[in-house]
């Protein structure tokens, strides 16, 4: 029977965030070069899955799990179980190889200093791009105690280790289980002999009952460790597209390949709601330009779905639906009063200061 996998969706557009890119600084005319070169961007559509893997290795003991304790729903095979957490829907910026511009200044007059990103993405102009600032940590809370817990095979006595048989063994075992819950029910009533004196001491001891316990009944219905995965799927709209196969989740393999029927199919559709692409724009890369350039970007409708319902959507800007305006590069050297720019990473859209 198919396990439909469920998760918290949430959708969101990020927007003018330099806080995950490393901002280099240059100055038109440093190290004799008055040139600068430097890329509009495209709007890639990501989507970025959290999942839980819960990895289960069986008991040595899980043949006898409900014979001898009533356990029925002991592992009898080590089990792989992934569970899809969230799903976050964001834009995120890539440079675009055919909106890369050179320009050249004069050697004489005031040079304009630009900030690009570690990919030659244009940040701003004679101006220090905003960053927006990682939220305050929190303040640090006290730290609960570690979870008391101990290994199966030292808690097995010289009887267990000496039977003849498996069987006998979890036999004797179940045996050794039953009496530590014996001693804990006689503990929490008040009737063991030996009553720890304080509150400390007594919880040391019913800590140590129930790591006793846990660890012996790890033999029958195995042990269990839970892992987050996180992994981004990117995909660069150039039109309309309509249910995209976008990926597939499998609660066996997590992610699998879009021709895996296992994974269950999570599709995307974009539509482009303001196409500002002009006909004229050139193609060739690292093209001359006599001005600053910039985007108008235009702005798509993105749906991400799953068995036919809409689980996240959103509006974004995005650049390749968009085309390229100048500005003249003597508005940012002027001697009295040089203008500035900032452009956002994720549209290439420009704001003046004048």
């Amino acid at each position: 029977m198919r396990k439909r996998t469920s998760a918290i969706i949430c959708a969101t557009l990020i927007g003018c965030s330099l806080h995950a890119q490393n901002v280099r600084e240059v100055r038109v005319g440093d190290n004799g070069n008055f040139g600068i070169t430097y890329s509009l961007p495209q709007t890639a559509i990501t989507v970025t899955v959290r999942a839980t893997v819960t990895k289960t290795a069986v008991g040595v003991y899980a043949q006898y799990a409900e014979k001898y304790l009533g356990i029925t729903d002991a592992a009898t095979s080590n089990q792989e179980i992934w569970e899809l957490q969230s799903l976050t829907l964001e834009g995120k910026s890539q440079p675009d190889p055919s909106r890369t511009f050179h320009i050249d200044f004069p050697e004489k007059g005031e040079m304009p200093q630009f900030y690009l990103s570690e990919k030659d993405g244009l940040l701003s102009i004679n101006r220090t791009p905003e960053k927006n600032e990682p939220a305050a940590e929190p303040k640090e809370k006290a730290k609960a105690q570690p979870k008391l817990t101990l290994k199966a095979t030292d808690m097995l006595n010289e009887e267990i280790l000496k039977a003849g048989s498996k069987a006998k063994q979890a036999e004797l075992t179940a045996r050794e289980i039953f009496s530590i819950r014996e001693s804990r029910s006689e503990l929490l009533k008040g009737e063991a002999d030996n009553l720890p004196q304080d509150g400390a001491s007594y919880q040391i001891v019913l800590d140590n009952l129930n790591a006793q316990e846990q660890a012996l009944l790890s033999l029958f219905i195995g042990t269990s460790t839970v892992t987050e995965v996180v992994k981004e799927i990117s995909f660069i709209p150039t039109e309309d597209v309509k249910d995209r196969l976008f990926f597939r989740f499998s609660s066996y393999e997590g992610i699998v390949d879009n021709d895996d029927p296992l994974g269950e199919p999570y599709y995307l559709s974009v539509t482009v709601t303001n196409d500002n692409r002009m006909e004229a724009q050139p193609a060739d890369a690292k093209k001359k330009s006599m001005g600053i350039a910039y985007n108008v970007p235009g702005k798509a409708h993105v749906c991400l779905t799953f068995e036919g319902e809409t689980i996240a959507e959103t509006d974004m800007y995005m650049g390749q639906f968009g085309h390229v305006e100048q500005l003249p590069a003597s508005r940012f050297t002027d001697k009295k009063k040089p203008a500035s720019a900032e452009f956002n990473p994720l549209t290439g859209s420009i704001k003046i200061y004048e």
